[in-house]
């Protein structure tokens, strides 16, 4: 038998669950594995363990055990093992059965040597955070699937894209790659990782590179691990970036973006929700630059201020692209065949592919 205050179990459990799986076709990969002071989930690709203040070795159904947990209102609660596979929940007047599996079904172990174990700094998991937002879908494109640590003069730089634009973040943090070969974190072990970095501020990061997984942990606290796919060969984003523009020189290019800029761009897309294929007409004029969008919905025209800094030959880009980079940018610059957002210091890049008018 063994106590908790229910609301940190229950934060300690919504942690987990995003690697229960939704399928029953195996039914422990639904379960939650209490065992050895942690609670795991895990869906076959995913695995995620926090450290519970609970003395429990069961495996039980996890969405039924989170919902149930949720639905007491009593500061405290027991779980106390049964006989026949059963687990008693009791809190307050509250009483509650749940089956239980036999802890041997739980699919998952944990690697037992470190890997290449590489320190994820404050920095680093600042730049996976700002690339997530361009991440690829396309599971033909299984590169773009992710956010891929590289290094640049020896520190870490974080890039991501989705075939339309390109992301990335230069750290400060000095990074050594086993290989030297830039590491793909495909997009949920990413978000998990950012999640419960938040639920653990104070711990270290580290992630440990395997063959076929990657496995991060956070101190004693939590770890969540992934299957990657071996035969993926990261991009070369220094060469793809490279054709467009020179990453030393961009901050020198830069402007801050203009006041209404979010505001001319949403105008633009509303005309053009309708468009299979957005294109927005950006030209140079004496104030600045002149955006245009034209559909069978209507017109939509603004002029916005322009410091410095030369516009290209009239070029065409989608709005809900730049809209999209508008939450995370705060300067841009114009460049020949892309348009570049940016963070004032320039350690975030946002490239804007052109598009067909």
């Amino acid at each position: 038998m063994t106590t908790s205050n229910r609301d940190s179990l229950l934060k300690l459990l919504n942690l987990v669950r995003p690697a229960l799986s939704t399928q029953s076709f195996i039914p422990a990969l639904t379960h939650i594995l209490f065992a050895d002071g942690y609670a795991t989930a895990y869906n076959d690709v995913t695995a995620i363990s926090v450290k519970v203040p609970v003395l429990l070795e069961e495996c039980l159904p996890g969405e039924l055990l989170i919902k149930a947990l949720g639905s007491f209102n009593a500061e405290t609660v027991m779980l106390q093992p049964g006989e026949k596979c059963v687990l008693h929940l009791t809190s307050g007047r509250s009483k509650l059965k749940l089956p239980t599996l036999a802890i041997a079904d739980f699919p998952y172990s944990a690697p037992k040597d470190k890997g290449h174990t590489v320190e994820l700094t404050e920095s680093i998991l600042q730049g996976i955070a700002k690339c997530l937002f361009s991440v690829g879908t396309d599971p033909t494109h299984a590169a773009q699937m992710g956010v891929t640590l590289d290094t640049s003069e020896g520190k870490a730089v974080l890039y991501s894209t989705d075939n339309h634009t390109i992301s990335r973040y230069q750290t400060s943090s000095a990074l050594a790659l086993p290989g030297d070969a830039p590491v793909i974190l495909p997009t949920f072990f990413c978000e998990q990782l950012l999640t419960l970095s938040k639920a653990f501020p104070d711990r270290d990061v580290d992630l440990h590179v395997h063959a076929g997984a990657l496995r991060a942990t956070l101190g004693k606290s939590a770890t969540v691990l992934t299957k990657t796919v071996v035969d993926v060969t990261p991009l070369d984003y220094g060469m793809i970036i490279g054709k467009y523009l020179n990453v030393s020189q961009v901050k020198q290019t830069l402007n801050p973006i203009p006041d209404s800029f979010d505001a001319a761009w949403n105008r633009a897309l509303l005309i053009l929700s309708l468009q299979a294929d957005r294109a927005t007409e950006v030209s140079e004029v004496t104030e600045g630059f002149r955006l245009f969008s034209k559909s069978s919905v209507g017109e939509s025209e603004d002029v916005l201020a322009f410091e410095h800094g030369d516009i290209p030959a009239t070029f065409h880009v989608d709005p809900s692209l730049v809209i999209r980079a508008g939450k995370q940018c705060g300067s841009i610059a114009f460049y020949k065949r892309v348009m570049v957002m940016a963070s004032p210091d320039a350690a975030f890049l946002h490239l804007i592919a052109h598009c067909a008018a």
